[in-house]
C-alpha cells in the first residue's frame, strides 16, 4: 500500500487509481498467499485504472511491463513478463474471462479491462458486425435511381464523388460510416441521403443527433442548408428534421440514477439515427446507444478520424475506420454494382472484401477552405505529421488566413480579436450577443497555467476591466459568456452549451440557443454547473466552428498537446487561425501522436 501511495507522490498514479490498487492487492492476498504477488495484482489494477483515466478502453500487458518499469525503484522489485502478469492475474480471483460478471477485471487476447468497459466493447462490437452484415436485398427501384442521379450528377473529368458512394453506402446498409475533414460535404451527403430515403418511404421517422448541444444544433442548421438548395419537392424537404438533438436527450438520459429511459427493452421509435461528431463518442455511451436502436433501424455515423477521440475512455470512430483499412485498401464488389446502379458510375472494386469495408466511406475534397488557403493547407499538414511543412507555412506571408507569433502581454495576445470582442460587446440584444460571441474563440491545450483556460480567462477579464470598464469583479457581469458542463434535462441543458450573460435593469439573464437556434434565457440560479468561457480547450470547442480562431499554446511541453489536439484546434476556423507560442513546441505537438487501447478494432474483424 505504501508503495501505491509513492506511486501517486511520484504522479504515476492518481489516489483514485491507488484506491483501486489497494483493494485488489487485499482481495487477492488471501488467494494468492504471497504478498508481493497480490501488490503486483494491485498494481495492475491501479495501473489499468490510470490508462482508463486517459481514454483508454484497456491495458496491453506489454504496454503495462514498459510503463512500469522507471518505478521499479519505488515498486521494490521487477516486473513480471506478459506470460508472468497473465499466470498472476488468473490466480488472483480478480480476472474473469468475461463470460461472467462477478470478477472486477476481465482478461481477453493479453488485455486486462475493468469488466464494464470489457463488456461494452464486447456488445458494441457485437452490434456494430450485426448491422455492417445487414444489406439491402432488392435492387433499387426507377424513382430512386432518377432522384440519386439528379442529387449525385458527374463530377468534373469523370472524378469519382466519394459523397454519392457514401450515399450508396447508406442506401444500402443498416450501418454507415462517413468519415473526412472539415467542409468534406459529411452533412451535404445526408441531407442528400434523408431525402432519398423519404421520398422511397414517407413517413419514416428521422433523430439528427450528437454528442453536445452545439454539435446538434449545427448537424440540423447543415442539414437544412443543404436541404434548401436541393432540387426536390416542398412537400419532400418539409419531411427532413429541423432539430438536433444531443445523445443524452435522444436516449432520454436519467440523471438521479444515471441511466437512459431507451435500451433493449425500451427501443428509440426512429428508423434512421443520424449522428454527426461520431470521433466525440465514447465506448459507453455509443454501446448505449446501439443498444437502443431497433433491428431494423438504420444508423448513419458521421466524424473526422483525424480529430480528437471523445475526452471519455476509447475512440470508438477511430477503431472503425481502423479496422476498415486493414480489411482493403477498396470497396467491394457488392458495393460497386450498387454504385452503379444507383449512379451509371463505376469505381474500384475487389472481391471478397468483408462488409466493414464497403459500410466505411472517406470524403477528402474539401470544399471549405477555397478562399482559406492557409487553413486547408496548415490542416493537413498536421494531419499528415509534417512539422517542417508546416513552420514553413506559417512563415510564408502569402498565407494571411494564418499566422504563429509569441506575445508577452494580454493586449499583444489578444490582438488579433480585440475589433471581435469589441463588437461582441456593443452587441443590442441577446441574439445578437450570441451571434458574435460565436464567430470567435480563444482556445487552449491545457486547463491550468498563465496559458490556460483558467490563467486566460483571468487575464481577459483583466484586461475588459483595464480597457473596457467591464466589471468583471462581480460573479454575473453584462456579456459574461458561460460554458455548461454538465447534463441538466430539466434546464434542457447539456454538457457543451455556450450562453451569454445579459444584465437588464439590474436582472442578470444567461441566454442561450434552443435545438432551432432560437435564443432562450435562463436564470443564472437554474443554471447547472458551467465556467465562464472566454477561453476553452480545444476539447471542449470540439463539434462546434467559429469564423476566427485565436489558438494558445502552452509554455511548456505537456503530453497532451499532440498533433490530433492541434488538428482540431485548427479546423474549428472558418475564416481564420491565429496560432501564439513557439515554432518549436508547435513542431514537438505535430510530432506527437496518440492511439488509444482497445479491442474493438480487432472484434469487428472477428
Amino acid at each position: 500500500m505504501r508503495r501505491l501511495s509513492k506511486l501517486v507522490e511520484s504522479g504515476a498514479l492518481m489516489s483514485i487509481d491507488a484506491e483501486l490498487g489497494g483493494l485488489l492487492t487485499r482481495r487477492a492476498a488471501s488467494r494468492l498467499g504471497e504478498v508481493e504477488d497480490a501488490r503486483l495484482v494491485g498494481l495492475a489494477g491501479a495501473m489499468l485504472s490510470a490508462e482508463r483515466a486517459r481514454g483508454h478502453s484497456c491495458l496491453d500487458l506489454d504496454t503495462l511491463v514498459g510503463a512500469a518499469m522507471p518505478h521499479t525503484d519505488v515498486i521494490g522489485r521487477m516486473l513480471p513478463n506478459v506470460d508472468g502478469w497473465l499466470s498472476l492475474l488468473a490466480r488472483s480471483g480478480m480476472c474473469g474471462d468475461g463470460t461472467t460478471t462477478t470478477s472486477p477485471l476481465v482478461i481477453d487476447s493479453g488485455r486486462l479491462y475493468l469488466s464494464r468497459y470489457h463488456a461494452a466493447e464486447c456488445r458494441l462490437a457485437s452490434a456494430m458486425r450485426s448491422r455492417f452484415a445487414a444489406r439491402e436485398q432488392t435492387s433499387p427501384d426507377a424513382a430512386t435511381i432518377a432522384l440519386f442521379r439528379t442529387l449525385f450528377p458527374p463530377a468534373e473529368g469523370g472524378a469519382t464523388d466519394w459523397q454519392a458512394v457514401a450515399a450508396a453506402a447508406a442506401m444500402r446498409g443498416g450501418l454507415t460510416v462517413i468519415t473526412g475533414g472539415p467542409g468534406t460535404g459529411k452533412t451535404t451527403a445526408v441531407a442528400r441521403i434523408l431525402a432519398l430515403l423519404l421520398q422511397r418511404t414517407p413517413d419514416l421517422r428521422v433523430a439528427l443527433a450528437a454528442p453536445t448541444g452545439k454539435a446538434a444544433a449545427r448537424l440540423a442548421e447543415s442539414v437544412l442548408a443543404g436541404v434548401r438548395g436541393l432540387p426536390i419537392g416542398v412537400e419532400l424537404a418539409a419531411r427532413i428534421p429541423a432539430e438536433g438533438r444531443t445523445l443524452h436527450r435522444l436516449l432520454g438520459y436519467r440523471p438521479w440514477n444515471d441511466e437512459f429511459a431507451h435500451g433493449a427493452d425500451e427501443p428509440l421509435a426512429e428508423d434512421v439515427v443520424i449522428v454527426d461528431e461520431a470521433s466525440m463518442v465514447d465506448v459507453l455511451m455509443m454501446d448505449a446507444l446501439f443498444a437502443a436502436l431497433r433491428p431494423t433501424a438504420r444508423i448513419i455515423l458521421l466524424g473526422d478520424q483525424d480529430q480528437l477521440a471523445s475526452v471519455d475512455t476509447g475512440f470508438v470512430l477511430g477503431d472503425v475506420c481502423r479496422a476498415a483499412d486493414r480489411c482493403s485498401a477498396v470497396h467491394g464488389v457488392a458495393l460497386g454494382a450498387w454504385v452503379e446502379q444507383l449512379s451509371g458510375l463505376s469505381i474500384e472494386t475487389a472481391a471478397n472484401v468483408a462488409p466493414l469495408r464497403d459500410a466505411v466511406v472517406r470524403l477528402s475534397r474539401s470544399y471549405r477552405f477555397a478562399s482559406q488557403p492557409g487553413i486547408g493547407a496548415l490542416s493537413e499538414a498536421i494531419r499528415r505529421g509534417d512539422a517542417n511543412g508546416a513552420t514553413t507555412l506559417l512563415a510564408d506571408a502569402h498565407y494571411d488566413d494564418v499566422t504563429l507569433r509569441d506575445a508577452a502581454t494580454t493586449a499583444a495576445l489578444l490582438e488579433p480579436v480585440s475589433a471581435l470582442f469589441d463588437e461582441y460587446l456593443a452587441a443590442s440584444d441577446p441574439a445578437q450577443a450570441l451571434e458574435r460571441f460565436s464567430a470567435f474563440r480563444l482556445l487552449c491545450a491545457v486547463r491550468d497555467g498563465r496559458r490556460g483556460v483558467s490563467g486566460l480567462n483571468e487575464r481577459v477579464e483583466d484586461w475588459l476591466r483595464r480597457e473596457h470598464s467591464v466589471p468583471t469583479r462581480a460573479k454575473w457581469y453584462d456579456r459574461r459568456p458561460v460554458l455548461v458542463t454538465a447534463n441538466d434535462p430539466a434546464t434542457g441543458l447539456y454538457n457543451g452549451d455556450v450562453g451569454v450573460t445579459v444584465i437588464r435593469d439590474g436582472v442578470a439573464r444567461v441566454w442561450f440557443r434552443d435545438g432551432s437556434g432560437a435564443p432562450r434565457a435562463v436564470s443564472p440560479a437554474r443554471l447547472p454547473a458551467h465556467e465562464t468561457a472566454w477561453a476553452m480547450t480545444v476539447h471542449k470547442a470540439q463539434g462546434s466552428e467559429f469564423a476566427h480562431v485565436l489558438f494558445v499554446l502552452p509554455e511548456d511541453d505537456v503530453q497532451v498537446l499532440t498533433r490530433e489536439l492541434l488538428y482540431t484546434a485548427v479546423t474549428r476556423a472558418r475564416v481564420r487561425v491565429d496560432i501564439v507560442g513557439s515554432s518549436e513546441l508547435l513542431a514537438r505537438a505535430i510530432g506527437r501522436t496518440t492511439l488509444r487501447a482497445s479491442g474493438l478494432a480487432d472484434r469487428l474483424l472477428a
